[in-house]
């Protein structure tokens, strides 16, 4: 699989799924469903973000490292039948010279948990990050006792690389935290046919 010239220009589309679109996250996205997924604790257990009070501008201070960035890039999740904005999902750090990048998402609205809408926007994310940007190794992290993203994960053809013993503290407790690593060759053997409806 090849991608643009590290010099190209990478600006992020309208992706279409099954269920979810993902399109570009911008200001007007920032409001009240927004500030109360990040508040949530329920929501934001599994996740670096939440451990403090957040708040509207919090958020628009957030979405400025987004803005024109050919390395970072964040999309809105939503229901293509309901228009209805979940969470969030994110491409980062995007290394045109070692071939890297990071992804994460969170699904704010509880209502959407339980019917693998992390699989199908992560999956669109994945496909159109190796074909905008080449054969990169995408990394993910997850803390050991998040089930779902770890199962997402694994769906998708990422590979456990490395676990960090103790790492990750949730409700007072520490738990392992997981690193995966995701090659193009992987993805298309188990990931795309969730976007595409067949392996490549």
């Amino acid at each position: 699989m090849t991608g643009p010239s590290p010099s190209a220009t990478v600006s992020a589309p309208v992706l279409e799924g099954p269920r979810l679109r993902l399109r570009p996250l911008g200001p007007d996205d920032v409001g009240s469903a927004y500030v109360r997924w990040l508040n949530d604790r329920e929501v934001t257990r599994y996740l670096e973000s939440g451990r403090e009070p957040v708040t509207e501008a919090d958020l628009h201070r957030y979405l400025e490292r987004f803005a024109g960035s050919r390395t970072d890039f964040i999309f809105a999740i939503v229901e293509r039948d309901r228009g209805r904005h979940i969470g969030n999902v994110t491409l980062n750090h995007v290394d045109a010279a070692a071939r890297t990048a990071d992804t994460g998402l969170m699904i704010g609205e509880r209502s959407a948990w339980g019917r693998g809408y992390a699989t199908e926007a992560w999956a669109l994310l994945l496909d159109w990050a190796f074909r905008a940007h080449g054969p990169l190794a995408i990394q993910a992290g997850a803390c050991a006792g998040n089930v779902a993203s770890v199962k997402a994960l694994l769906r998708l053809g990422f590979r456990l690389e490395n676990v960090v013993p103790d790492a990750c503290r949730v409700d007072g407790a520490r738990m392992d935290a997981l690193r995966f690593t995701l090659s193009a060759e992987d993805f298309d053997r188990a990931g795309a046919v969730f976007v595409r409806g067949h392996p490549s």
